[in-house]
């Protein structure tokens, strides 16, 4: 990733610019610090939205109930608008075994590379009645979006979101693409590093505590938590069960059968897949498990495991076995525990200790050195700012500042701080701390990252980076990686494509990623990479048949 040179923060950015770039507030264009995307809309290419959907919940629940305190859970998939997941009917009627819509407030995903509309921007009339446009100003676009080009106006800084609407993201909103990549191998534009609007005046809080304690928890990834299981649909696994059985039963085993029972939109959702697995062992009185065990063989095997498993609890397998080899598997490592909501870092501890019988943290500092261990520590102690929480000009040019402190401004970098500023930061906050150290220092972060720390560090801070400044692209090269290295790397590539299963949403978009920064789709790279039973469910999975 690579920054274009930004004017100092203390000066608005210059008008014009490179083709694309959204002019200054008051111009027809809003600052960085915009404000995210209404309900049902789509966030800008590279932006994460938390684990969780905006969608309205069944008539008589509160939908302001958060999830993570009893409340349900988001739906694991997510569409282009009015577009609903293969086998689903007209919007509003999710298919058997999916969520009804839960009560959320945060973002629902979009395609890669949309941007998200609202109202007019910063320093514009708002438009007349029936959406007539002011005098001297574009009409609206259709559907209620802005004119082409432009970008909905930020709310005030420090402000919390209104009822039934997302989170003002002054601070660190990636830029627009107006529906446009840039070019191949580029990054996306980044924004100026935020308005001057009084946020001198305003307090940083110290890192790790909640700026409100009335921001919502960021919900929990479909598959970790028990509530969930109340909002999904029952489903009739009596004829899948059978055709399961069959395809195993005698001699030889039927894999595609196999692939196209299991890999089904009904089964799309971690709890009908454990309805199928419990449902099939109780008819027969087997275990799916152990007869896929018996039937197949390889990396086949390993991927069908891995899906029967559901995201949590292969989340401890994984776990489980990269601590439990000869010379820890930190990629596996990070793959788990970075980047994850509060809610699914309490599940992961609380369901390794359930299986196992053991306490993570405990296992983990067996296994790696002391520096590494200390940002898992924070990793797992579950106190990362939601991705509910405003963006506070003054804690992030704060953050800043110490990130710059404990690395370029002292001989032999402060891993520890500049661990506990990543991992206490939600996506939207570290984005913004990366614009503002560009702007404040004219250097990239990653720059700096990459020359200040070596080995396992470096690699988990520049994840941790990389995926909050561009999920989707991180999603892409995360998935390319163990398909080119020399050494193949099917087990990790298996993690992370079933990981991505579980949120169509979100593998969608990594996909159109994956085309963008490699210049190939990720179904094609599959075909030329993988070979037989395992090509074919690794094609299902990724959803390119």
């Amino acid at each position: 990733m690579s920054y274009q040179q930004q004017p100092p923060y203390w000066q608005a950015p210059q008008q014009g610019g490179y083709p694309g770039q959204q002019p200054p507030p008051g111009q027809g264009g809003a600052p960085y610090h915009q404000g995210q995307p209404g309900q049902g809309q789509q966030p800008p290419y590279g932006q994460q939205p938390p684990y969780g959907y905006s969608q309205q919940p069944p008539p008589g629940q509160n939908p302001n109930q958060p999830y993570g305190h009893n409340g349900p859970p988001p739906p694991h998939q997510q569409q282009y608008p009015g577009q609903g997941p293969p086998g689903q009917g007209p919007p509003g009627q999710g298919p058997p075994g999916h969520y009804q819509p839960p009560p959320q407030g945060h973002p629902q995903q979009g395609a890669y590379g949309q941007q998200p509309q609202g109202q007019a921007p910063y320093g514009q009339q708002p438009p007349g009645p029936q959406g007539q446009a002011p005098y001297g100003q574009q009409p609206p676009g259709p559907h209620g979006q802005p004119p082409y080009g432009q970008q909905p106006s930020p709310a005030p800084y420090g402000q919390y979101p209104p009822p039934n609407n997302y989170p003002p993201q002054q601070y660190g909103a990636p830029p627009p693409q107006q529906g446009q990549y840039p070019p191949p191998g580029q990054p996306p534009q980044q924004q100026p590093y935020g308005g001057q609007q009084q946020w001198q005046q305003q307090p940083a809080p110290g890192y790790g505590q909640p700026m409100n304690p009335n921001v919502p928890p960021t919900p929990a990834s479909a598959g970790y938590d028990q509530a969930q299981k109340a909002w999904v649909q029952p489903v009739d696994t009596s004829a899948d069960a059978e055709v399961l059985r069959k395809a195993m039963k005698g001699m030889g085993c039927d894999e595609r059968a196999l692939i196209r029972t299991l890999i089904n939109p009904k089964y799309g959702n971690p709890w009908t897949m454990a309805n199928l697995v419990r449902d099939y062992n109780s008819r027969f009185m087997r275990d799916l498990q152990k007869d896929i065990e018996s039937e197949t063989r390889g990396d086949f095997e390993t991927t069908l495991l891995a899906l029967l498993r559901g995201p949590l609890e292969n989340d401890v397998c994984i776990l489980k076995k990269a601590l439990d080899r000869a010379g820890t598997d930190e990629d596996a490592l990070n793959d788990v525990l970075l980047c994850r909501s509060n809610a699914d870092i309490r599940a992961i501890t609380t369901e390794y200790k359930r299986i196992l019988g053991k306490e993570l943290l405990v296992d983990i500092k067996d296994d790696v050195d002391d520096t590494l261990f200390r940002l898992y520590s924070m990793v797992l102690s579950a106190k990362r700012a939601e991705e509910t929480a405003p963006i506070i000009p003054a804690e992030i040019d704060h953050k800043a500042a110490e990130v710059q402190r404990a690395t370029e401004g002292v001989i032999g970098a402060n891993a520890v701080s500049v661990a506990q500023v990543f991992t206490t930061s939600s996506d939207a906050q570290l984005r913004a701390i990366s614009q503002a150290y560009q702007q404040k220092y004219h250097r990239s972060l990653e720059k700096v990252i990459e020359k200040e720390f070596r080995g396992d560090m470096e690699d988990a801070l520049l994840r941790m980076l990389y995926h909050a400044t561009n999920r989707a692209e991180c999603d892409a090269a995360r998935l390319n990686a163990p398909l080119k290295k020399t050494v193949r790397k099917d087990r990790l590539f298996i993690n992370r494509l079933v990981s991505l299963y579980w949120d169509q949403g979100r593998l969608h978009q990594a996909k159109e990623a994956y085309r963008h920064k490699f210049g190939a789709s990720l179904g094609g790279d599959i075909k030329i990479t993988l070979d037989g039973d395992y090509r074919q469910v690794a094609l299902a999975l990724s959803g390119d048949k």
